[in-house]
């Protein structure tokens, strides 16, 4: 077991790196003191990998169907209809 002043860890943090990549566990001092352990997770408790994003443009063409992007109308112009008949 490593033993570390935290002094040594805040000027230099990546000391730590080795020793816990290594799989060994590195104990904190002050003033001769312990006052933690720092133990490494095993590889099998590592972070998993992150997912990808979804495919939104897949989704959409999943709901809407193949002809949602051929629409002759813009944008804008479907919207100002949707907000007239919201009116009152």
């Amino acid at each position: 077991m490593k033993t570390l002043a935290i002094e040594d860890i805040y000027a230099n943090p990546h000391a730590l790196d080795s020793f816990l990549a290594a799989g060994e566990p590195v104990v904190m001092v002050r003033s001769g003191q312990a006052v933690a352990d720092l133990v490494p997770k095993p590889a099998s408790q590592a972070a998993a990998p992150r997912r990808a994003r979804p495919d939104f443009k897949a989704r959409f063409l999943q709901m809407w169907g193949q002809d949602a992007f051929n629409s002759k109308e813009s944008v804008d112009v479907q919207f100002a209809e949707f907000r007239r008949d919201r009116r009152p």
